[in-house]
């Protein structure tokens, strides 16, 4: 089953349950940092795209905490009190595009392209409460490219190619293993635990280390 484009989604939210006036971006953000009794339901209302995280389904090997919903406010918990705000936020969309493009064939759930649907759709959240474009820009990256690790699948530092070392080295890969840190949290189960978290700062290291041997010539 491929579930409905993004319109459709916010098209039937907006005539149901979870219609609610824009909010800014600040109260949203208060939300998310306080997590006071009820957070995530006033979130859901002020971004309807969430809405359908609960009826989205995951694999059990992968994610035992459940729907997308679930896995979402865990990532959002696992946040540490005095973090960026733009990791909260980052938390909160960066499985915004699997409704769209999650494929539930019983034995098996995937939800393939669902870092750049979900980039999409994050920015014209951003956009509509309103937030500053430098704060979008490294947000959007960062929901982008969370699954960047699947893709290399590497198993140690050292397996690393000058194409996945200037990745790395880029200076907001840090803000990206902070999304993979609490990510790997939140998927409860999953049989590689925080292997990938572990792995990618250790790479992160190398490359700095051997920029600054570099430099230092």
């Amino acid at each position: 089953m491929l579930y409905e484009s993004h319109d459709e989604l916010v098209k039937k939210n907006r005539q149901g349950l979870f219609f609610a006036p824009m909010k800014s971006f600040e109260s949203i953000e208060a939300d998310l940092r306080e997590r006071k009794a009820g957070w995530w339901d006033r979130v859901v209302q002020a971004i309807p795209e969430l809405a359908d995280l609960a009826s989205t389904p995951q694999p059990v090997k992968y994610h035992a905490e459940g729907n997308v919903a679930n896995h979402t406010r865990l990532a959002v918990e696992a946040c540490p009190p005095d973090c960026d705000s733009d990791l909260l936020w980052a938390s909160l969309l960066h499985d915004v595009g699997k409704p769209l493009t999650t494929k539930d064939e019983g034995e098996r759930v995937t939800a393939h392209g669902h870092h750049t649907v979900g980039a999409d759709i994050g920015e014209r959240i951003l956009k509509r409460v309103q937030m500053k474009q430098e704060r979008r820009e490294l947000i959007v990256w960062a929901i982008r490219h969370h699954t960047f690790h699947l893709s290399w699948n590497l198993t140690a530092p050292e397996q690393a190619s000058r194409r996945h070392k200037r990745f790395v080295a880029d200076p907001r890969f840090p803000f990206l293993l902070e999304l993979l840190r609490v990510d790997s949290l939140a998927s409860r189960g999953h049989p590689r635990g925080m292997a990938a978290y572990e792995l990618y700062s250790k790479l992160r290291e190398m490359v700095i280390a051997e920029e600054e041997k570099t430099k230092a010539k």
